[in-house]
């Protein structure tokens, strides 16, 4: 995984993992998910909220190696912004939530306009059933990149699914549609076919 993330803006390569509720609930407007890891937070790209795998995977040999030379690192390199992210993100593919929020938190402290670190920490505080910070590190990650897709996007599947506040969702992406109309949600819906399909329900 690259350290330095690119913000992606139109097609989505990337999925996170989370939604309590049944996989049924996704069908339509979250159409084309599988499971955490389908789009993959190796690619770079920051996370999306969307359902778990039916049980979590045990972490590997290697992952585990990896996660041990990381928290070496940043042992020894407490400042390194890069190393904190790379924990966090390591912490995030092996699902366990708690240690990714905080090492994002770290990462954060050392350079806080970072809004795919903030995109990652919401999904994580999802994860962990916090809705409301969730929906406050996706705004702060728009507040940053008012364009950022997968915030905007996370930000909606909470309101919808977790709040049970439609308007809201829908309002979401609203935003987003007025800033970026073509761009490409993880469903590989257009923001405009997905608006229209949750206006529907």
């Amino acid at each position: 995984m690259s350290e330095e993330k690119k913000q992606t803006t139109a097609t989505v390569s990337r999925t996170a993992a989370i939604l309590g509720g049944c996989l049924a609930l996704l069908v339509g407007f979250y159409l084309g998910f599988t499971a955490h890891g389908m789009m993959g937070r190796q690619s770079g790209a920051p996370g999306v909220a969307q359902a778990p795998a039916p049980a979590q995977p045990a972490v590997d040999t290697a992952m585990v190696d990896r996660i041990k030379a990381i928290e070496k690192q940043t042992q020894l390199e407490p400042a390194n912004t890069a190393a904190w992210t790379q924990l966090g993100n390591l912490y995030f593919d092996s699902h366990q939530p708690e240690k990714a929020i905080a090492a994002y938190e770290k990462s954060l402290t050392l350079d806080p306009r970072q809004p795919d670190v903030l995109t990652d920490q919401g999904v994580m505080y999802r994860d962990s059933g916090q809705f409301d910070k969730a929906l406050a590190s996706f705004d702060k990650a728009i507040a940053i990149n008012p364009a950022h897709v997968i915030a905007y996007y996370n930000k909606s599947v909470v309101l919808e699914h977790d709040k049970h506040d439609k308007a809201g969702a829908i309002a979401a992406l609203k935003i987003l549609a007025a800033k970026n109309p073509n761009a490409t949600l993880p469903s590989g819906q257009t923001v405009m076919q997905a608006l229209q399909e949750l206006s529907d329900k």
